[in-house]
């Protein structure tokens, strides 16, 4: 197999631009990739290759109308959007379940090499926070943000690339923001999909950043029993969103406390009997819809004003959302999968202090492999420039089965 170097570079300045991923060079896919196209799914992956659509039609984000034969990960239907000489990348919607167990449908982006590498490699990656509207989704604009930034320097390099937009966003239904476990049964099962996509099986990574970060976490620790097939053998967390019950007291004591209504929309999308009449005004709950309907409009709309004027409690942290952010922070279930969190040490946005009590109680509770690192002077986004080596090279070493050198506790 072939052994993956960690010499390719990430630069800062990609991701600054938000380079496009498309081209105007167009070739075939890979002989090795078959696509599945059709708007049912069948008991088994594809074993022809079907040619795909060139463009979304408008009801690409709509579900089946049953959903009960859907297994998680099951491949609904994709859509080419880009080829260029290094890949072919698609949008694809598929099966996954929420925090109920109940099944949804959430859509992504894959992108498959079209010079594949021995294993089949696949990293499954979640990205930042893009807000809460199904505008927000990264695939609605093909992955012109960081996601498809990563994609063109990865893909080339051999790795299958898959990107999950996350439940409710961009498929109907509002998106659970920052509910680990939904994130993480979405990171989970669009390596399934991407599997059946490319009629492919093999070893996988999952890395995320910001609200991914936090999701890659969760991933690692649901894993193991929710989807073995996937073959996850690492996780890496950046600037991860965890210790959610710390953080709701961070943003409401800063200017970033717009936050805190993404947050609260993004729990009682899962948790419909959460009722936050209990903790806000109806200046508070009207954010909240504010949140639910845009972006991050929401955050700058309330930058300046009195945080105090939209709580009636005297903080979120309280039940019953409370026990609900709890049960969404990683560290608290074992996991064999390996880990890798970066941190800047300037993070304006999640205090490095943040993951250090995720790294402290993980080890409390045992049963982890964690190596975690900080970077001086490294903010929330230049983090990606400063870790970019170490995130490469801790790629490589897994699929290259080069064993994890993890942080001592204590």
């Amino acid at each position: 197999m072939r052994r993956f170097s960690p010499a390719l570079c990430l630069s800062l300045a990609a991701l600054v631009a938000l380079v496009s991923c498309g081209s105007s060079t167009s070739v075939a896919p890979s002989t090795t990739a078959s696509i599945a196209t059709t708007s049912t799914v069948s008991a088994t992956p594809p074993t022809t290759a079907v040619t795909p659509t060139t463009a979304l039609s408008a009801d690409f984000y709509q579900p089946p109308s049953n959903l009960s034969t859907l297994k998680p990960g099951d491949l609904i239907r994709s859509t080419l959007f880009s080829t260029t000489n290094d890949f072919t990348a698609f949008t694809v919607l598929y099966a996954s379940r929420s925090v109920s167990n109940a099944p949804v449908v959430v859509s992504g982006m894959v992108w498959v090499p079209n010079t594949p590498t021995a294993g089949n490699p696949l990293i499954s990656y979640a990205h930042g926070t893009t807000g809460i509207a199904d505008e927000c989704a990264p695939s609605k604009s093909n992955g012109a943000g960081e996601t498809g930034v990563i994609a063109n320097i990865l893909v080339p390099k051999g790795y299958i690339f898959a990107a999950t937009d996350y439940e409710g966003l961009g498929t109907p239904g509002v998106h659970p923001y920052v509910v680990g476990i939904s994130e993480a049964h979405s990171m989970l099962d669009i390596i399934r999909a991407a599997r059946q996509l490319t009629e492919s099986s093999g070893k996988s990574v999952v890395w995320g950043h910001s609200q991914g970060g936090g999701a890659a976490l969760m991933a690692a620790e649901v894993a193991p029993k929710y989807a073995p097939d996937a073959q996850v053998i690492g996780a890496i967390g950046g600037a991860p969103v965890v210790e959610l019950d710390k953080l709701s007291t961070v943003f409401s004591t800063t200017d970033s406390f717009g936050f805190m209504f993404m947050v609260a929309a993004g729990f009682r999308a899962a948790y419909p009997d959460l009722d936050l009449s209990k903790l806000m005004t109806q200046k508070g709950l009207d954010m909240v819809a504010l949140a639910e309907s845009t972006c991050t409009d929401v955050i700058t709309t309330v930058r300046g004003t009195d945080v105090k004027t939209y709580l009636s409690a005297a903080s979120l942290n309280a039940e019953p959302l409370l026990s609900h952010l709890e049960a969404n922070t990683p560290g608290n279930a074992a996991t064999n999968v390996p880990i890798f969190v970066y941190h800047g040490e300037a993070d304006e946005l999640i205090p490095a202090a943040t993951s250090l009590q995720y790294f402290q109680r993980a080890c409390a509770t045992g049963g982890y492999n964690i190596e975690r690192k900080t970077y001086p002077g490294a903010s929330h986004v230049s983090v990606l420039f400063s870790a970019s080596e170490d995130i490469q090279r801790w790629i490589a070493d897994r699929f290259n089965a080069i064993a994890p050198t993890p942080t001592p506790c204590g």
